[in-house]
């Protein structure tokens, strides 16, 4: 296979496994199905257990996520490679597919403003993976409490 097209393979798997422990998993793991399906429905259900298999994988690992991931991405990049050289017209879906589920960095950026007043509590958090940071109002000495 040529290598822009290992490239690909390389991509749309890493891609694939990144998705596996986002809010996005579901229409992803249905478009990589649908992608697959040119091999045959025989295989279909076989490639819907181990989407499922590795995802929960991905989700249940909360000491080394991204080890897990790290595993996962070369097997699935073997199966795509598999499927580019047998249907090579999958590469422009396997593009849309990983344009679709990729999001910029600089897309990423969040910005909240939480304000606590009258001795309250405000409590935020944002995104996959986020802390909840508390911050309380303490009236300054001689201010009065509003």
């Amino acid at each position: 296979m040529s290598d822009p097209m290992t490239m690909l393979a390389m991509t749309g798997a890493t891609t694939i496994v990144a998705a596996m422990a986002t809010s996005v998993w579901e229409g992803t793991r249905e478009r990589v199905v649908e992608l697959f399906h040119r091999r045959g429905d025989e295989r279909s259900t076989a490639l819907q257990a181990q989407l499922d298999g590795d995802a929960e994988l991905v989700t249940g690992e909360r000491d080394d996520t991204d080890g897990v991931r790290n595993d996962l991405v070369r097997p699935w990049a073997r199966r795509i490679s598999a499927l580019l050289r047998e249907h090579p017209e999958t590469a422009d879906e396997l593009r849309a597919l990983i344009e679709e589920v990729s999001v910029p960095p600089a897309a990423q950026e969040w910005s909240q403003h939480i304000t606590a007043h009258a001795g309250g509590a405000a409590f935020g958090a944002q995104g996959p993976g986020s802390s909840v940071h508390v911050h309380h109002h303490r009236p300054a000495t001689g201010e009065s409490p509003v």
